[in-house]
């Protein structure tokens, strides 16, 4: 079955990105998205995370990190020229469904590059001045521009983390959202699992609204893939389903079905 995993990270460590690549050989996974959050988080730049999937065209498609109350959509079309095909959004300065910020969805509208909003709190290096505001990033900021623009692919990250009710809603009243179920193993996806995830995700199908992804470290990617997989196999998942989820679902979204 393919893989691809739609949230990883370049880290600004010695040698990241050939271990990365490594990992993802070991864990059978094709391809992946990839951005750059920078310094807060110990990550490279959009610059760097350029020259990785210029290397590596066929394992890496580049997520543009954009900053809501500080970049403005000229931002997404030189990086769309740049290659860049998804966007990552986070540390936004405004609130998600901030009228200032809809040039910005409407440009990544119009360059079809699916869009992964950062949902729940933020782990970051301490950065007083940054006005890190974590209620603007709550799931429900996102509704309107589902509205506004339903033909957008739109993934919500870490199924809203401590907001799981809402994203798995919004996922399942908005056609064009999906989820991603991302993090660290010993944070969200825990207490998801301690508790039962099926208590967000119990509708019908709604493990076809879920998109693969990692979001660590890469020594705990494979972590990560053991722990879906197992429960996919608790939950009983389809074959069809789970081929959706970890490559069917972000391809359609990034137009590439075909690869």
């Amino acid at each position: 079955m393919k893989i691809v995993d739609a949230h990883t990270h370049l880290l600004d460590e010695p040698g990241y990105l050939d271990n990365l690549l490594n990992t993802m050989d070991q864990c059978d996974i094709a391809m992946c998205c990839m951005s750059g959050l920078g310094e807060l988080f110990g990550h490279v730049d959009n610059a760097k995370v350029r020259l990785a999937f210029q290397a590596h065209p066929d394992r890496i498609i580049g997520a543009v990190f954009i900053r809501p109350g500080v970049d403005g959509p000229e931002k997404i079309d030189q990086a769309y020229e740049n290659g860049f095909r998804t966007i990552k959004i986070h540390l936004p300065r405004v609130p998600y469904d901030d009228t200032s910020c809809f040039e910005l969805w409407a440009k990544a509208n119009e360059c079809r590059m699916p869009v992964l909003f950062h949902t729940g709190l933020v782990a970051c290096k301490e950065s007083p001045g940054e006005q890190i505001n974590s209620w603007y990033m709550h799931p429900m900021r996102i509704e309107p521009i589902t509205r506004e623009f339903p033909d957008l692919g739109i993934i919500v990250a870490h199924l809203g983390v401590h907001w799981n009710d809402d994203a798995a809603e919004l996922a399942r009243m908005r056609p064009n959202v999906y989820v991603d179920l991302t993090g660290e193993p010993n944070g969200w996806r825990k207490r998801a699992d301690t508790l039962g995830i099926d208590q967000w995700l119990w509708w019908p199908g709604a493990f076809e609204k879920v998109v693969f992804g990692t979001d660590v470290h890469h020594s705990k990617i494979e972590q990560i893939l053991k722990e879906d997989v197992d429960r996919l196999d608790r939950f009983n998942i389809s074959v069809q389903t789970r081929r959706h989820i970890f490559s069917g679902n972000i391809l359609k979204l990034l137009g590439m079905e075909n690869q």
